[in-house]
């Protein structure tokens, strides 16, 4: 291209926000001690594994799910939700997301409205906790939350977790 000549695709990244996340978990429980901030989250009952109890069938489910994850990125607001997805293999080995919703759909769950996540900078983690619980599997297998930010194309951090049959 010329010095004259106008490209119309703008600056790459013009809007983009960088955002990623650490140490994501599912547990039982979350609390924050507001007498002692500078210990940040408590969590308790961590999710590996999910089991059917004796006399369980699946579809298994959870009432009560938190997620806790660590941020950190360009500074500001963000509005998460977390997807859940089954992983199978295909025939090259390669994983495959398989949608847990109705007819299809992803299973998401999105923070709870007014509360969006806040982060302080590229230098600095963030902690953030939110309920996402009733949560359905449907079968035995992996299992993969996602979480996810507004304006990403891909999930910022992800974690595993096997359902037992």
């Amino acid at each position: 291209m010329g010095d004259n000549d106008i490209s119309d695709d703008g600056p790459p990244f013009e809007n983009s926000r960088e955002l990623r996340g650490l140490h994501f978990l599912t547990c039982r429980s979350v609390w924050f001690d507001h007498q002692r901030p500078e210990t940040g989250f408590g969590l308790a009952g961590i999710y590996v594994n999910i089991e059917r109890s004796e006399g369980m069938e699946f579809p298994i489910r959870l009432d009560r799910v938190f997620v806790y994850c660590q941020l950190w990125g360009d500074p500001g607001e963000y509005e998460l939700r977390v997807r859940l997805v089954r992983l199978e293999t295909d025939e090259d080995g390669e994983p495959v997301e398989i949608q847990v919703g109705q007819l299809g759909e992803s299973r998401e769950f999105p923070m709870p409205p007014g509360r969006p996540a806040v982060v302080s900078g590229i230098e600095y983690v963030d902690e953030v906790a939110f309920p996402i619980g009733p949560v359905a599997f449907p079968k035995p297998g992996l299992y993969e939350y996602q979480i996810w930010a507004d304006g990403t194309d891909s999930p910022i951090v992800r974690e595993r977790v096997m359902a037992w049959g």
